[in-house]
């Protein structure tokens, strides 16, 4: 807590610093109002310089004043909440993980912008970002990022014995085996980020979700105890026991998990976009040109296979001072200009569909057009005030299940009654 709470002042101070460096009087001798964008390290974007000073020179009478965050999203989260509880209002607006939604709009931390996100406006942004922007049936943030898993597979080894891309996990792992067995063993079926974490859940969440199953439901309860997801968790821990998922990947994180892809050990591989491009550079993989990305697949219950969302949205604090000139930045900062500068020089996913077609991009990225079904049909993870708790208990039992401490029926009812009393 000690280490949140200097956080929060050296923020706080670096906030007062720049917004006093950045004020000067405008034509008509006014000062411009300084907001206050608590946002990631600027070292981390590419673009994020540029497009402050276009809409600094757009509007003199506004200055923004970036105020760098921790670069961990866990100390993101926790500076934040502290601040806003205590009543922060130097804080105008900030980039906020898309699993944050309902954390801090049930905590009344954040002023909803439905009155000033148009559904019109909305329709323009791929349906998983706005669902992710939403709770109890507002609209709380301007997505700006997005991201979603999907299936990475080797191209030339499904070619090479006639194989189509797995439409379910069964088919996915039948022709890893086969494909093994034919060239002589060393390849591994598939693999992600499954150390006890984030990424696990965010797999774990897919695995339920592509087997019509949930974690929590439309009405808040916890559902994740169920047939349909003891079902495909006891499919993948199968797997792992007849060692088509590497001994080693439940302490895989994203890295651990493309490397292997990359060094050739993998037929498959679920992970985020920006795997690809990585995995066309020949210093760091031996799969150039042998990538291909589909959709993940389906259980066997589940209709389609479902990805879930990633990225960044920018939620309004509801003590700013300055709310209506805050919204003007964040809605230019959400728009096909800033999505392309990030696009095109950061190799960010846009949340606006029209990005995917956008010929600047497309000749920078072809791989673009690859994404545009799977980010079309993603989904939100479990909107909870809790989530961060919820993470944690559904990460842990997962991994349970998986190395086989305990069966998949006993860890998700373990699950349930743990997440059952979280907020209690």
């Amino acid at each position: 807590m000690n280490k949140i709470l200097t956080m929060i002042v050296a923020i706080a101070l670096m906030s007062v610093g720049g917004a006093i460096a950045q004020v000067s009087a405008t034509k008509s001798g006014k000062n411009p109002v300084v907001l206050n964008w608590y946002s990631q390290a600027a070292s981390l974007s590419k673009s994020q310089e540029l497009i402050v000073k276009t809409f600094n020179d757009q509007n003199p009478d506004i200055r923004i004043n970036v105020v760098e965050l921790p670069e961990a999203a866990n100390d993101k989260l926790q500076a934040l909440v502290i601040a806003l509880r205590g009543g922060d209002s130097t804080i105008d607006f900030f980039n906020a993980d898309v699993t944050w939604t309902a954390t801090f709009a049930a905590a009344g931390l954040i002023e909803p912008v439905d009155k000033y996100f148009p559904v019109k406006e909305r329709e323009l942004h791929l349906p998983g970002s706005i669902q992710a922007a939403t709770y109890n049936g507002q609209i709380w943030g301007f997505p700006f990022r997005t991201d979603a898993g999907v299936l990475y597979y080797r191209t030339d080894l499904l070619a090479k014995y006639k194989k189509p891309v797995p439409a379910t996990y069964d088919e996915l792992f039948g022709t890893a085996k086969e494909i093994n067995a034919k060239e002589g063993g060393g390849l591994y079926a598939l693999v992600g980020s499954y150390a006890n974490g984030e990424g696990l859940t965010c797999n774990a969440v897919e695995w339920f979700y592509s087997n019509g199953g949930q974690v929590v439901d439309a009405k808040g309860n916890v559902v994740i105890d169920s047939p349909n997801n003891v079902q495909i968790l006891a499919l993948i821990a199968a797997a792992y026991k007849d060692k088509l998922i590497p001994e080693g990947a439940l302490s895989y994180g994203a890295v651990d998990a493309r490397t292997a892809m990359y060094q050739g050990k993998q037929v498959f591989l679920r992970a985020w976009p920006k795997e690809y491009a990585m995995g066309q550079d020949p210093k760091n993989s031996v799969v150039v040109g042998k990538l291909g990305v589909a959709p993940l697949p389906r259980g066997p219950q589940g209709s389609q296979g479902v990805s879930v969302v990633g990225g960044w949205q920018l939620f309004l604090n509801k003590n700013s001072k300055h709310k209506d000139e805050s919204i003007r930045f964040m809605k230019f900062y959400a728009s096909a200009y800033a999505q392309k500068e990030h696009a095109l020089k950061d190799t960010y996913l846009p949340t606006l569909q029209s990005l995917y077609t956008d010929a600047d991009i497309l000749k920078a990225y072809p791989f673009y057009t690859s994404f545009s079904d799977v980010l079309k049909h993603a989904v939100p993870r479990p909107q909870s005030p809790f989530y961060s708790e919820i993470s944690g208990i559904l990460s842990s039992e997962v991994q349970n299940a998986i190395k086989g401490n305990k069966s998949a029926s006993k860890a998700l009812a373990d699950a349930q009654k743990a997440m059952k009393m979280v907020g209690q």
